[in-house]
């Protein structure tokens, strides 16, 4: 039997070899396709993402610690043109990014038990991914790593803004002061974290102690029904700051748990209600105009419950929103 070929077989993506006639592509899934680092010593980019394979944190469902593949492999519909000329953004009609060079260091050397040991390498990496880039991006793994993330940016006096259903405001939890419950409150005693927002909480707490402290710490809560009923620039009018990111230097984390388990399911710790995709975007849109975002991640994303991996596509989007909006300025 003859087969039949297209004249011109154009390959579909970059990643083809040499001699491959466009039907063999080879390499491995990047985030957004960008190149990989081989060499820590050398490379630089605009942007760098470190997956964070880690959920020894979980009180819960483990899982999140495939996130970073997850989210990788969402990525890749997103994966650019060989003339890279950023995105357009299709609801606002804005081009995004374009001119911003993106590189993939990894991920971080996750150890197999000690807590501590990986909170180390953590923070570690999180310095060694600040050295070749403007901007660092996180992706894990479940809430802990924020706090070692965090330790990182010990430069200058960071505003740390957290979406998520839940505040993590722990001081301990059967004596247990390192978990996904504990790292907003190890990262309140950082002394260079000075303020602390707390976006989209819900639920109810069993426990008076972590809510009572966040108060009592000068904590900003903004939660979830008081974005559905008013409307997100209503609801974030208490944050500092105004146009032009006068709100000073920020670090952002995003526990993918934020927005409406209907619509994004696959996480560790599903809390009923919540924020839509469309005002997380355009929180993080604010929080982008109001602050200098020096890093973000997010966190809680778990292929384990994502039998169609909506949420994984999700938290991809949500990276492009939150880094386009970075850098329109």
């Amino acid at each position: 039997m003859t087969s039949i070929r297209h004249p011109a077989h154009e390959p579909s993506t970059p990643a083809v070899p040499r001699g491959g006639d466009g039907a063999i592509r080879h390499g491995f899934t990047s985030f957004y396709g960008a190149p990989i680092v081989e060499d820590m010593a050398s490379w630089r980019a605009d942007v760098g993402f470190v997956g964070v394979p880690f959920d020894a944190g979980t009180n819960d469902r483990p899982g999140a610690r495939f996130g970073p593949a997850a989210i990788r492999d969402a990525s890749a519909r997103y994966h650019p043109s060989e003339e890279w000329r950023g995105y357009i953004d299709a609801e606002r009609g804005v081009r995004i990014l374009d001119g911003v060079s993106m590189a993939d260091v990894g991920d971080v050397d996750v150890r197999t038990v000690d807590l501590l040991e990986n909170f180390d390498i953590i923070t570690d990496a999180a310095r060694l991914t600040r050295r070749g880039c403007r901007l660092p991006v996180f992706v894990g793994g479940d809430h802990a790593i924020t706090f070692p993330i965090v330790r990182a940016f010990d430069d200058a006096p960071l505003t740390l803004i957290q979406f998520d259903a839940h505040q993590d405001y722990t001081d301990e939890k059967y004596g247990v002061r390192y978990s996904h419950d504990n790292h907003m409150r190890r990262s309140s005693e950082l002394p260079h974290v000075r303020q602390i927002v707390q976006v989209g909480l819900r639920g109810v707490l069993e426990r008076f102690e972590p809510y009572d402290a966040a108060l009592r710490d000068g904590v900003i809560i903004v939660p979830s029904e008081r974005i559905v009923r008013a409307g997100v620039p209503a609801a974030m009018a208490a944050l500092p700051g105004g146009r032009g990111r006068s709100g000073g230097r920020a670090y952002v984390t995003i526990d993918i748990d934020v927005l409406d388990p209907a619509g994004a399911p696959g996480t560790g710790y599903p809390e009923p209600g919540g924020i839509t995709y469309y005002q997380l975007k355009d929180a993080l849109l604010l929080v982008a105009e109001r602050y200098d975002v020096v890093g973000f991640d997010v966190t809680e994303v778990d292929p384990v419950y994502d039998a169609a991996a909506v949420t994984a596509r999700l938290a991809a989007k949500l990276m492009l929103d939150l880094l386009g909006a970075i850098f329109a300025a």
